[in-house]
């Protein structure tokens, strides 16, 4: 064998024992430590590995739940509280059947032109039967016919006092006293007794 073949032998085995470091060098990789258990997420290569969220924990809120209640339960609840109110009675009062025979008496008096005598049969009904607005309208009439105004409109005035619930008298009253304000030439008072019956439909 010459020197030269004997060279190329001698380069040839460097070669192959430089291939050898390097591959040794390739794959000698250090080896990660992964026994310990908890630890938290581990990198490799600059790349994070995310963390597993299924691990059975919850998270409950600080806030109390809120609470639905059904429409049908709270109609319910306020028919339950509802305050029932009582229907408007109206106590109608009985003539007394004497005042009724001096209410009579007065208005044929009136027919008749005796205007005191039927103002005296008045008064009496007015005694027997102080809580019956219907003397009290006759008697104020029989007042606004002697053109006793004053008189007429204060008595008118008490059966509106009495009368309180009963609209139909209430409206008859205040129309009275409209008519007696007029025949005292108080326009503007008379309107307003108008506007006043008016109310009582």
């Amino acid at each position: 064998m010459n020197i030269t073949a004997q060279m190329r032998i001698i380069a040839l085995g460097a070669l192959v024992s430089l291939a050898g470091c390097s591959e040794i060098n390739t794959y000698n990789m250090p080896i990660e430590d992964r026994s310990s258990v908890g630890a938290g997420p581990q990198s490799s290569n600059g790349v994070v590995t995310p963390v597993d969220i299924s691990t059975g924990v919850t998270v409950t809120p600080v806030a109390p739940s809120p609470v639905f209640r059904s429409q049908k339960d709270e109609s319910s609840e306020s028919e339950s509280t509802a305050v029932p109110v009582a229907p408007k009675v109206v106590m109608q009062l009985q003539q007394n059947p004497a005042a009724l025979a001096l209410l009579e008496t007065a208005r044929k008096q009136t027919n008749d032109g005796q205007l005191r005598s039927a103002q005296t049969s008045l008064q009496r009904a007015q005694r027997i039967s102080p809580k019956d607005p219907e003397v009290y309208y006759s008697l104020a009439d029989t007042h606004r016919h002697l053109g006793e105004f004053l008189q007429a409109e204060q008595v008118a005035l008490k059966g509106v006092a009495i009368a309180q619930g009963q609209n139909t008298k209430l409206r008859r009253l205040w129309q009275l006293i409209a008519s007696i304000r007029t025949d005292a030439g108080d326009i503007e008072g008379a309107n307003k007794a108008a506007a006043i019956s008016r109310r009582y439909q």
